[in-house]
């Protein structure tokens, strides 16, 4: 929780003003904060000038601008950092994995009650892939196996003809090599979150990010498993491996390991379509 040092606070205001919950007051010349509504997203700390508000006592470092990329190295950076689904089954350490993983909590945020599950069991990781697996042949079996769904897609819903058959092979592959992974990750992270909290599943994608591209530094690669976790929510099973309570649910899953591949080349020249309003 955010601490304060009245000792060290001159009342500047500096942290009422940025303060987005409007929780924090400066009343009879005493900086107050009210928990019931504070987010813990440690603006407050990150403005005070004399670093009277701190984490749980412990005090904040200032930027050492020094450090911090240029664009250039952030170019190389978001231009070498790929999906990884070919992984080398060489263990992470616990160590950094919770380092790495650590990284999604300095993430943009609407739900602040996000907690992270680190999966390196090899036994439940192969659970997982069998209960994807399970799900991606019902998928199949249901959408693509009678010949007939096809011209059904065609005629109701023509914009998504393609988006259906670009999944077509995808499952055919998954089903031919009999496992969902195409090489089983040596750990999974899951981020957990309260269902009754809303945005909190876009708010995983911001903190799976955070986690990507730190372990991308790391010299780890990630795979965004996009949709399992409507899945494995309904497992009766993982939910009790997990550990997880009525009330929570998986809002975002992603693999992650030592690529057993290596990319070369930074692709240049692609550009999103822009719209300018003026």
């Amino acid at each position: 929780m955010i601490t304060i040092d009245q000792i060290k606070c001159n009342r500047c205001g500096l942290c009422t003003q940025i303060c987005h919950e409007y929780c924090i007051s400066i009343d009879d010349n005493t900086i107050k904060i009210d928990y019931d509504f504070c987010s813990t997203c440690g603006q407050c700390i990150a403005i005070c000038p004399k670093e009277a508000l701190s984490w749980n006592t412990i005090k904040p470092v200032k930027y050492n601008k020094e450090l911090l990329p240029d664009s250039s190295q952030i170019d190389e950076l978001l231009k070498e950092r790929r999906t990884i689904r070919d992984f080398k089954s060489e263990k992470i350490s616990k160590d950094l994995l919770e380092e790495i993983v650590n990284y999604a909590i300095y993430s943009p945020t609407h739900s602040f009650d996000l907690r992270a599950i680190i999966i390196d069991n090899e036994n439940v990781i192969n659970q997982i892939d069998k209960i994807i697996f399970k799900f991606s042949s019902r998928i199949h079996q249901f959408l693509y196996k009678p010949k007939f769904f096809h011209a059904i897609v065609k005629l109701l819903t023509p914009d998504r003809e393609r988006e259906y058959l670009k999944a077509k092979p995808k499952l055919e592959a998954v089903l031919n090599r009999g496992r969902n992974f195409k090489t089983i990750p040596p750990a999974i992270v899951m981020i957990i979150a309260d269902k009754r909290v809303p945005l909190s599943v876009e708010s995983a994608q911001y903190a799976l990010y955070s986690i990507n591209l730190y372990a991308h530094t790391k010299g780890l690669g990630c795979r965004n498993l996009v949709g399992n976790q409507m899945f494995l929510n309904r497992v009766k099973s993982i939910r009790h491996i997990l550990g997880l309570e009525k009330y929570e649910k998986i809002v975002g899953t992603m693999a992650i390991g030592y690529p057993s591949l290596k990319y070369r080349n930074k692709v240049e020249g692609k550009k999103i379509d822009i719209d300018w309003i003026n």
